[in-house]
């Protein structure tokens, strides 16, 4: 079988309920970022519906494919939370943006480990949303090779459950679900999504447990580093990023050799706005692979 390219990349959007700063100017330039890099399947986190804003998965994958011309890309969407009515009504959750035939349909998981958070307003308590899910998908290449994608986006809280992590029960569960398809010797199984968590946590540990490898650790050069610990401002010149919490993460398991050729940051700089100022697409920086397969 002739090996083919293939490339996945993985970013938050970061929808910045309720200040939605800069959001649909963002979107473009993520829009703009994908088209320009032309993956197979991009995975999202902190993907928005919300009566202010509109579908924001929407607008990146019309984004991609008016830039791309045609409608090449598809999109699936899992909820993860909502809450209001009406006007004020939201929900997001995590999507795949993808161009290759699909194989089944997409399918997403719920974490049994959840973070409980409420607030009391005028002796009402009302619930918070925190809910976290992931969503998978396979896809066959046009020479026949099969790969399977899961994306996620972990909580950033630090409540545990019998004195356990809930990140980490989720990254559990998450490298479980996921790693099934990396038992067969004919699907590539990957794994991406905001973890919210550093190489060597427990967190981690749970995926590389399961047989995962973290490509930036294996193929990657420098510190990879995502995210600011302190929030970057959307409007800087330079990056502060000083941590790596987001991940691609392939399958070691079974007898598919997929050669990794390449990986590296996306959305990796400010645009030059035509004002002067300086716009980050996301308080993120994303990543991409390459592989043949």
């Amino acid at each position: 079988m002739r090996r083919m390219e293939c490339t996945i990349l993985t970013l938050n959007v970061f929808h910045d309920l309720p200040a939605y700063r800069h959001l649909e100017r963002r979107c473009e330039l993520i829009a703009e970022a994908i088209a320009a890099r032309r993956p197979e399947v991009a995975a999202l986190q902190e993907v928005l519906r919300a009566s202010g804003t509109g579908d924001i998965g929407a607008k990146i994958r019309d984004g991609v494919n008016r830039l791309c011309g045609s409608d090449i890309y598809r999109l699936d969407y899992a909820m993860a939370d909502g809450a209001g009515d009406g006007e004020f009504s939201f929900d997001e959750g995590v999507a795949l943006l993808s161009r290759l035939e699909p194989e089944g349909p997409a399918q997403s998981l719920k974490y049994i480990a959840q973070v409980e958070m409420a607030t009391e307003v005028a002796g009402h308590r009302y619930r918070l949303p925190d809910n976290r899910v992931a969503l998978r998908r396979r896809f066959r290449l046009e020479n026949g090779a099969r790969i399977e994608v899961s994306v996620s986006h972990l909580t950033d809280r630090p409540e545990c459950i019998d004195a356990v992590a809930v990140r980490t029960l989720q990254a559990r569960e998450l490298a479980g679900w996921a790693a099934g398809a990396g038992s067969s010797s004919e699907i590539t199984a990957i794994l991406a999504g905001d973890f919210n968590d550093i190489p060597g946590s427990p967190t981690i540990a749970q995926f590389e447990r399961a047989g995962f490898i973290d490509l930036h650790k294996a193929f990657g050069s420098g510190p990879g580093y995502t995210n600011d610990r302190d929030d970057i401002d959307l409007n800087a010149e330079r990056a502060t990023h000083n941590q790596r919490i987001d991940y691609l993460m392939m399958h070691a398991a079974g007898g598919n050799h997929a050669e990794v050729r390449e990986v590296g940051p996306f959305a990796e700089r400010p645009h030059r706005e035509p004002d002067g100022t300086w716009l980050w697409p996301s308080d993120h920086i994303g990543v991409f692979a390459t592989l043949r397969l």
